[in-house]
């Protein structure tokens, strides 16, 4: 197909090599914003990638301690379990900390896959720290022999873990039906 047979082809009248520059150089500061805001992007799923590996080790550090706590109450070593408890409460927090500022980075990035993971990481902490304080209240009432106190809290501190659970796999599911978002 010969493009001369297209109307308006060849352009009629004067055309200098020099006209099309005006609208080049319009599009130089656009390319550049366009650069800057992905270099952004790229900056802020790299910071939020980064943080999730640390919120990842103080939330297992933190089940780590958890679990002992829940295991010296068991074996009514309450002393042990306290210490267990604040130092699963400190790894919490921390991982807390963390996942409120990677969710700073995904907001101001606009990624709502991300987001929802990190509210949903946010939700898990949450809960852990509420099982980890009932966990704290009962070992308290066990201390004084308050057995039906410390009954009703460590049922508490169970439904709390068992919301954590429940956001940790809605999270888990955002990590399968998303595996290019998390590296």
């Amino acid at each position: 197909m010969n493009i001369s047979n297209f109307p308006g082809f060849p352009p009629k009248g004067d055309f200098s090599p020099g006209e099309g520059l005006e609208m080049k150089k319009g599009w130089i500061p656009a390319i550049i914003i366009l650069l800057i805001f992905c270099s952004g992007c790229i900056s802020n799923t790299g910071e939020i990638n980064k943080l999730s590996g640390d919120i990842n080790q103080h939330l297992k550090k933190g089940d780590g301690y958890y679990n002992e706590a829940a295991d010296n109450v068991n074996n009514y070593r309450l002393k042990t379990a306290l210490e267990k408890c604040e130092s699963a409460t400190s790894e919490y927090n921390t991982a807390r900390l963390l996942a409120s500022e990677a969710l700073s980075y995904a907001r101001d990035s606009g990624d709502e896959i991300f987001i929802k993971y990190l509210e949903l990481v946010i939700a898990e902490i949450d809960a852990k720290l509420n099982a980890t304080s009932e966990l704290k209240n009962a070992i308290q009432l066990l201390s004084i022999n308050e057995n039906e106190s410390a009954n009703y809290s460590l049922g508490l501190a169970n439904k709390f873990m068992e919301d954590a659970k429940y956001y940790e796999s809605q999270r888990n599911e955002i990590v399968n039906k998303n595996p290019h978002k998390f590296i």
